[in-house]
């Protein structure tokens, strides 16, 4: 009997198998930069800055003493995708200080932080620290939170200020500064004492975190100084820095011309008397 060889065959083939990422678990709203309070004079602008994150994106709504706050001539409210929000007040008055309560909610939960707007010279209104609460999540579990925030506030610093420029008549000059502070400082340039408005022939904007005051087609009477003034509910700060145009036209310097009187001179000359001299012959 011969040799038997058994050969198995084993079939191999190859599987892949791909792992697909699910989507994230649902997270409740949390401040991760919370809207301070803020003290502004009449006139001047109030805003109301802050971040949020949770997923998905939350949603973020404001209310005034229970009511909701509709955007208007007045009131802009913003939101960015990266979860940045604020509250704008243009023209503060005294009717609009009190309590806003900022809410940010998804289909996580919701959170509260509330905050409030101090009008300068209103002395019935009570400066208080933010409050914020916390709603139940997909399980509604209540979760009550109550403490100040803390992003405490502080003053507002310049890190690079304005500096003297040199300026030819008809060209565009430009003032720069770089600020710090909590919440963001509220920035105003002045003429002198006057503050100036945005116009054809003055520019205010920020970009990158600076603030410039553009001052386009320089005449004679823009010379002088220029005084970039920042406030918040912590403090102020100022600077001032020259501007100086060149190819100003002089005006030609008259000195007087002293034109000659009449005046009588009189001159004494000394008598004229001969001298004596006498010729001797040799």
């Amino acid at each position: 009997m011969g040799d038997v060889q058994l050969v198995t065959t084993t079939r191999v083939s190859k599987t892949s198998l791909t792992l697909g990422r699910g989507s994230p678990s649902p997270e409740s709203p949390t401040f991760t930069l919370p809207p301070r309070n803020a003290r502004v004079s009449p006139g001047e602008t109030a805003r109301l800055d802050g971040k949020v994150r949770g997923h998905p994106e939350p949603q973020v709504m404001w209310s005034r003493n229970g009511k909701a706050v509709i955007a208007g001539e007045r009131f802009a409210m913003e939101q960015s995708s990266r979860g940045t929000f604020s509250l704008v007040v243009h023209g503060i008055q005294e009717e609009d200080a009190g309590r806003y309560t900022c809410e940010a909610v998804n289909d996580a939960g919701s959170r509260k932080v509330t905050v409030e707007i101090t009008v300068e010279g209103n002395t019935g209104k009570k400066y208080s620290l933010p409050s914020s609460s916390r709603t139940g999540g997909r399980f509604g579990v209540p979760a009550v939170e109550s403490r100040p925030s803390i992003w405490g506030e502080s003053p507002p610093k310049f890190v690079t200020k304005p500096s003297r420029i040199f300026v030819r008549m008809g060209q565009t000059g430009k003032f720069s500064a770089k600020i710090t502070g909590r919440p963001q400082p509220l920035v105003t340039w002045l003429k002198g004492d006057e503050a100036l408005h945005a116009s054809p022939h003055f520019n205010m904007f920020e970009k990158s975190g600076i603030h410039f005051l553009e001052i386009r087609d320089v005449c004679v009477d823009d010379a002088g100084m220029y005084t970039c003034s920042v406030a918040n509910s912590a403090g102020k700060a100022t600077a001032t820095a020259e501007l100086i145009v060149q190819g100003r036209t002089l005006q030609p310097i008259t000195q007087p011309v002293i034109q000659p009187s009449a005046v009588k001179t009189h001159m004494q000359c000394p008598e004229w008397h001969p001298i004596p001299f006498a010729v001797h012959l040799f």
